[in-house]
């Protein structure tokens, strides 16, 4: 069975509802585990035990959290341990130009230097519906959450699942 963790810096809570729905999305699919953790229990060396990583934070002045960039800089300790696992991110921001895809790009050039295989946000589903979230990086979201960011997150869940699930062979199991 393939697993991935999803973690998130939230101070107000948005960015963990929106973790959550991606944990729910990703969970729907054969063959996967997931893990939706708190972001105070999540290290650096705890990325290495799973297939998958998706990694959130709110955007401050075009960037992620400071706390966040903490636990990014700590990945340092296990540079080459990541290569070739499946990555994606999301934000939230307080407003609709609120630098969500800058921030998004901060945590996808990490995974890239650690030699990920990045998963976007590819705008439509396997079956060909428009269900985006309006970013080609990673999931974004702004403003108060509304029930269709709830859904979005949830798509974008099931479809980073289905890759690592594909990537890993857990879709033959």
């Amino acid at each position: 069975m393939a697993s991935i963790l999803i973690t998130c810096y939230s101070r107000t809570g948005k960015t963990k509802l929106l973790a959550e729905a991606i944990g729910r999305g990703a969970a729907e699919v054969p063959g996967i585990k997931v893990d939706v953790l708190a972001f105070n229990r999540v290290t650096a060396s705890d990325f290495v035990r799973y297939d998958g990583i998706i990694l959130g934070s709110p955007v401050y002045f075009g960037g992620v959290a400071s706390e966040f960039k903490e636990l990014i800089d700590d990945t340092t300790f296990v540079r080459g341990r990541l290569c070739g696992k499946v990555g994606a991110a999301f934000t939230t921001a307080g407003d609709r130009t609120g630098g969500k895809e800058t921030a998004i790009l901060s945590i996808v050039q990490a995974m890239l230097i650690h030699g990920m295989i990045v998963v976007g946000d590819p705008i439509a589903n396997s079956e060909g519906n428009e269900e985006h979230s309006g970013g080609h990086y990673g999931l974004a979201a702004d403003g108060q959450l509304r029930e269709t960011d709830l859904e979005h997150g949830v798509n974008f869940g099931r479809y980073v699942a289905t890759v690592v699930a594909r990537m890993t062979g857990a879709a033959a199991e």
